[in-house]
């Protein structure tokens, strides 16, 4: 039940609130990613958020997320 410590209301939900569960084992495309937040707890994982503001968790440690998160903090950079 530890969810229902972490869920507000809709309208005051942070990025923070979220923790990854279920990490996603096939790669995402790059260019529907629009940010990430690292998550430690309860593993050491990615979550990345798409252009549609889904959350995907992700294992910090394969090459494709490192790659994503290079993407995203270029795009980041030019603007």
């Amino acid at each position: 039940f530890m969810y229902f410590s972490l869920l507000g209301s809709a309208s005051s939900q942070s990025m923070r609130k979220f923790i990854c569960v279920d990490l996603s084992t096939k790669q995402l495309n790059i260019r529907t990613l629009v940010s990430y937040e690292r998550r430690q707890i309860p593993t050491d994982a990615i979550m990345f958020i798409t252009a549609g503001g889904k959350r995907i968790c992700a294992s910090a440690g394969q090459k494709w997320v490192q790659t994503a998160i290079k993407r995203i903090d270029e795009r980041r950079a030019a603007k």
